[in-house]
């Protein structure tokens, strides 16, 4: 159940099932999940929570409405660029792996960085 919606905080109380599991509580929990919930990069429970309180409190339905606009115009201005060739395979092979163990002894990072060129050699025609 939402309280103080005048306030901008939310509060869950017993019997909401998976609600209980969601640990937004305030307007600002919920604006900082704004560009999640507008990408549909939050799970449902989640996602249920930011809505109702987006229903009940009207400065963050606001603020929202302000973050979907602002993604329409970056959409709208910079839609028709494609990205360089080989931008997703660069990217994929610099991620950084992180890795842990169990009892929290130990941390690891890794950065994976491979560059991969082509050489013409001579008398070889250029590939298309």
């Amino acid at each position: 159940m939402s309280t103080g919606a005048h306030d901008g905080t939310r509060a869950t109380e017993g019997g909401h099932g998976a609600h209980d599991d969601v640990d937004i509580t305030s307007c600002d929990d919920v604006l900082s999940h704004v560009f999640e919930f507008l990408d549909h990069e939050t799970d449902d429970a989640r996602r249920s929570v930011i809505a109702e309180h987006l229903e009940d409190c009207s400065p963050c339905l606001r603020q929202f409405g302000i973050e979907q606009e602002f993604k329409a115009l970056v959409r709208r201005r910079c839609g028709g660029d494609a990205p360089p060739p080989g931008l997703r395979d660069r990217i994929k092979v610099q991620l950084t792996t992180v890795s842990f163990e169990e009892d929290g002894t130990q941390v690891r990072i890794e950065r994976s960085s491979v560059e991969t060129y082509t050489e013409q050699l001579p008398g070889e025609r250029p590939s298309a």
